[in-house]
């Protein structure tokens, strides 16, 4: 495999994995993982868990405004760890592109959610609020 085509691999798997662990396919996707990473050794997969999950709680754990920081940090460190892999086995692509379609099939499943923070400031006469309104003035009988 050329470089540039486990760099690609390397890059589309650690994005996989970190959106994965922002998500509930997590268990799914992390018990994969570790099988592939822990190349089936019951030791190996047991230790390869335990990265995986520091890796998330330090995702899960970083401040709101440093989130995105938190993720793209454990998406490099994770890059550069597939990168090794492909590098010293060429045929863990295959192992590596089955994670990738796993995450992605399973987080096709999840519905996705929003949510959406507004933030007023009301000066004199405005009006909000959270459902119906109605702003007029009362018709009055003479």
């Amino acid at each position: 495999m050329d470089d540039l085509s486990a760099a690609g691999l390397a890059a589309a798997a650690s994005a996989a994995l970190i959106q994965a662990m922002a998500s509930d396919v997590w268990l799914n996707v992390k018990d994969h993982a570790a099988r592939i990473f822990g190349r089936d050794e019951s030791e190996s997969v047991a230790r390869a868990e335990r990265v995986l999950e520091d890796s998330r709680e330090r995702v899960l754990t970083a401040s709101p405004d440093g989130r995105d920081t938190a993720s793209a940090l454990e998406a490099a460190r994770w890059e550069g760890r597939l990168q090794a892999r492909l590098d010293e086995d060429p045929g863990f692509a295959v192992a590596v592109r089955d994670l990738i379609a796993a995450a992605r099939a399973a987080g096709g499943n999840v519905a996705q959610s929003t949510t959406v923070q507004q933030n007023v400031t009301a000066g004199r006469d405005a009006y909000t609020a959270g459902r119906d309104l109605t702003v007029g003035r009362l018709d009055r009988a003479p």
